[in-house]
């Protein structure tokens, strides 16, 4: 639409998005704040984040992104997971107070992780 896909990259820290990956980008991104500093009809605006959240979402679904891309987030998000489970059932332990509803969380949690990866290791 607006903006080319050349122009931006999918984030790959620090949240869900986009990041310009050169000056056409960054330009584009200021001249997409720049409206909602000095233009107050209220028509224009919505007319213009829907303009600008449809061109997003285009450009957001264009992006090419590599296996590689995909196996990191992967890895990163399983570690994370495992993380988790850690902190909480290590302070479950500590406490000595456990929620029962979070302790059949994460024992579920933990069931179909060891059973998803045994699965896929084969695959």
């Amino acid at each position: 639409m607006l903006a080319k896909t050349s122009w931006f990259s999918i984030r790959k820290y620090g949240g869900w998005g986009l990041t310009p990956n050169c000056y056409q980008g960054w330009l584009y991104v200021i001249l997409v704040i720049l409206p909602y500093f000095f233009i107050k009809n209220n028509y224009f605006i919505t007319a213009w984040s829907i303009l600008i959240f449809v061109d997003f979402i285009t450009i957001f679904l264009t992006l090419k992104k590599d296996e590689r891309e995909s196996l990191h987030e992967s890895i990163a998000d399983r570690n994370a997971l495992w993380m988790m489970i850690l902190v909480l059932v290590a302070g479950s332990i500590v406490t000595q107070t456990a929620n029962p509803i979070i302790l059949t969380a994460l024992i579920a949690g933990a069931v179909v992780k060891t059973i998803t990866s045994f699965y896929l290791k084969d695959k």
